[in-house]
């Protein structure tokens, strides 16, 4: 069965079309990014799902189950995780959590025995009896998270998880995701950063502008949309038109960038060793030569021709 499935979703605010016709499956206990800049719709299409805003058209089913029908029954069996951390500041980690265990009617025992294990899990043994305004950005996510599981979801929505932390805790944070996966989860994320939906996801589907415009595992997605591989060469600055034309000369298309000469190639690694030797036998053997192979960022460089960084 399908953890879930989203078809033909719309949403206006009033002449605004947030999301056109999103439609995507995701399978049981995988991990599932929505990937794109933000005002592509992500965080509305995750507040439909979870139950928070209602489309315009379209359909959701949760496990089989309507999410727009059966909206307490599908409850049971999300969890959401926005990007602003729905904790109170003035209460503890430990108090905030009651709190949210008692939304759910559950009993001083099971929330016991349930908060017990995801303490461990989340490593905040040590924080959770701290003031929710006392702790990092980081501590705050951790506990959050945790408010978000403590009913046992089968399906895991995490908007944004790892936004404004440093790259250390944002590592530490994707090892926390794949045990929640490995613990039985479903997830549902999004982000805008490249490198963790290539890291974290099973599969990605990009989002611009409302809509998804490809959809796939990230290296299916680099494969078919990503382009060639690059090979940068780097000679010493007074060869550098030297090695240009030398290049050339030996049948190779290059492109100066800055003090670089680049090499589009399908099979880098093959052609590396060979170029080395063609310029040492020639007096110009490069100060460092690098491969960088297609990624997310290139994916979404061509199929909507600017990079993300330019549309954040």
């Amino acid at each position: 069965m399908l953890a879930l499935e989203v078809k033909d979703l719309v949403k206006f605010y009033g002449e605004l079309k947030a999301l056109d016709s999103v439609s995507f499956q995701v399978e049981n206990g995988e991990i599932f990014g929505l990937l794109g800049p933000n005002g592509a719709g992500k965080t509305t299409l995750m507040e439909i799902i979870a139950g928070i805003r209602n489309p315009t058209s379209g359909t959701i089913k949760v496990f089989g189950l309507d999410a727009l029908k059966d909206r307490k029954e599908v409850s049971k069996l999300i969890g959401f995780n926005p990007q602003e951390t729905m904790l109170y500041d003035d209460l503890t980690g430990m108090e905030n959590l009651e709190f949210t265990a008692s939304l759910y009617n559950m009993d001083r025992s099971t929330f016991k025995s349930r908060l017990d294990d995801l303490a461990d899990l989340m490593d905040v043994k040590g924080i959770i009896k701290k003031r929710v305004g006392k702790l990092s950005g980081g501590q705050k996510r951790r506990i959050g998270i945790i408010a978000s599981i403590i009913h046992e979801p089968r399906l895991l929505i995490l908007d944004e998880p790892t936004v404004g932390l440093d790259p250390e805790a944002r590592r530490d944070f994707w090892r926390i995701i794949w045990k929640l996966r490995d613990s039985g989860s479903t997830i549902l994320l999004s982000t805008h950063y490249m490198e963790e939906a290539d890291e974290l996801c099973d599969r990605v589907a990009i989002m611009e502008g409302g809509r998804i415009i490809a959809i796939g595992r990230p290296d299916d997605l680099k494969r078919k949309y990503g382009g060639r591989a690059k090979i940068l060469i780097y000679p010493k600055l007074k060869l550098l038109s030297d090695t240009d034309r030398l290049l050339r000369n030996l049948g190779y298309s290059t492109k100066r960038i800055v003090d670089s000469l680049v090499i589009e190639e399908d099979e880098p690694s093959e052609l590396v060793p060979h170029l080395i030797s063609e310029m040492s036998e020639r007096g110009m053997r490069p100060e460092r030569v690098e491969i960088r192979t297609p990624t997310l960022e290139d994916v979404f460089l061509n199929l909507t021709g600017k990079p993300l960084s330019e549309v954040m």
